[in-house]
């Protein structure tokens, strides 16, 4: 009899086989579906940044340590946190109304 050995999501918290999980950028398990959310939002992400105009600022936070900086389009510099240099960034956003706020919640990377 075969011993499988089953791998939990650290997004979703199910459990599958090996094939089925794979290695995020922070080096912890998580599941291909949760993978594939995670790789749409981030490009998404990155195209706000690209659509800015030349020389305007976007507010940034670190995921690790929650430290707020400006980047101005078209720096030359990669972006970074400056405390402590993660790579993992959100965009700070600013809503119009309670609706904005209630329809970006709905977002999937808002999923636990």
């Amino acid at each position: 009899m075969p011993i499988t050995s089953l791998y939990k999501c650290s997004r979703c918290k199910k459990e599958f086989n090996f094939d089925g999980i794979k290695y995020d950028t922070d080096n912890r398990l998580i599941c291909v579906e949760c993978l594939d959310k995670q790789k749409k939002i981030e490009k998404k992400e990155k195209l706000n940044v690209e659509e800015a105009e030349e020389g305007e600022t976007i507010n940034f936070i670190c995921v690790s340590c929650r430290f707020k900086f400006p980047v101005k389009k078209g720096s030359p510099k990669s972006i970074k946190c400056p405390y402590c240099g993660n790579t993992r960034l959100m965009m700070v956003k600013k809503y119009k109304d309670e609706n904005d706020l209630i329809k970006d919640s709905m977002d999937p990377r808002f999923d636990y």
